[in-house]
């Protein structure tokens, strides 16, 4: 409880600061000189389709379509948060290019508001989580604005197929071993241990298979650390630190 309570006063001082405007954001919008200095590169990412960085005098300019890897600040239970909730992520290792310019300082955060939630659902339906991602604080307190979405296949946040296979087994197993233990003892009762056993197995497994597909699917949940792709909807244009 205590850290959901720190967690929290932590973003909502992150919101806070989102009403502080950047010193020197209309500077970076349209500087007097912001010639082109040279296209540089992010390390290659198996998720994005370009890695251009333009480092200028004044800011590094990261294009769209770039995809960069964010990670939860804390762990995440889709099953304690609530639309308008805000998420915060971390940029644990800095953002960089192969050349050498620091673009995102290590220690940076990026803030997150969850737009909608979809609670788990009958015949394993996981949740889901959308969420909007908007600024990006830096350890001096300093922000700016991004556009961008989870990277992938699915633009929101849910818990895999394979997690979801797992939850069916584990069902199966419980079920399938009460059944097994049943049968068993009916097989004892009518001499035949290991047929008991078998038809036990049998019955109770199938139970535990239909109750697991029919129950409800999975919250949502990130260990801290975890990390999660985004892709560039828009420029990102970085301040020089």
């Amino acid at each position: 409880m205590f850290k959901k309570i720190t967690s929290a006063a932590l973003i909502a001082f992150f919101v806070l600061t989102l009403n502080i405007p950047y010193a020197a954001a209309q500077d970076y919008e349209n500087p007097p000189c912001d010639n082109e200095v040279s296209v540089e590169h992010l390390a290659p990412n198996k998720y994005s389709k370009i890695n251009l960085v333009k480092v200028t005098d004044f800011s590094s300019i990261v294009q769209k379509e770039n995809v960069v890897e964010i990670s939860f600040a804390q762990n995440f239970n889709s099953k304690y948060y609530k639309e308008g909730d805000f998420v915060q992520f971390e940029f644990l290792e800095g953002l960089s290019t192969i050349e050498g310019t620091c673009i995102i300082p290590k220690g940076s955060s990026l803030i997150a508001k969850i737009t909608k939630i979809k609670k788990p659902r009958w015949f394993s339906r996981n949740a889901v989580v959308c969420v909007n991602f908007t600024h990006i604080i830096f350890p001096d307190g300093k922000n700016i604005p991004i556009v961008a979405k989870i990277s992938g296949k699915k633009d929101y946040l849910q818990m895999t197929g394979k997690d979801t296979a797992l939850k069916i087994a584990a069902y199966t197993l419980s079920i399938g071993g009460v059944g097994t233990g049943l049968g068993a003892a009916i097989g004892v009762a009518g001499g035949n241990v290991i047929t008991g056993v078998i038809i036990g197995g049998s019955v109770g497994g199938g139970v535990g298979l239909i109750s697991g597909i029919v129950s409800p699917g999975l919250h949502y949940r990130a260990k801290k650390g975890q990390k999660l792709p985004i892709v560039l909807e828009e420029n990102l244009k970085v301040p020089k630190m």
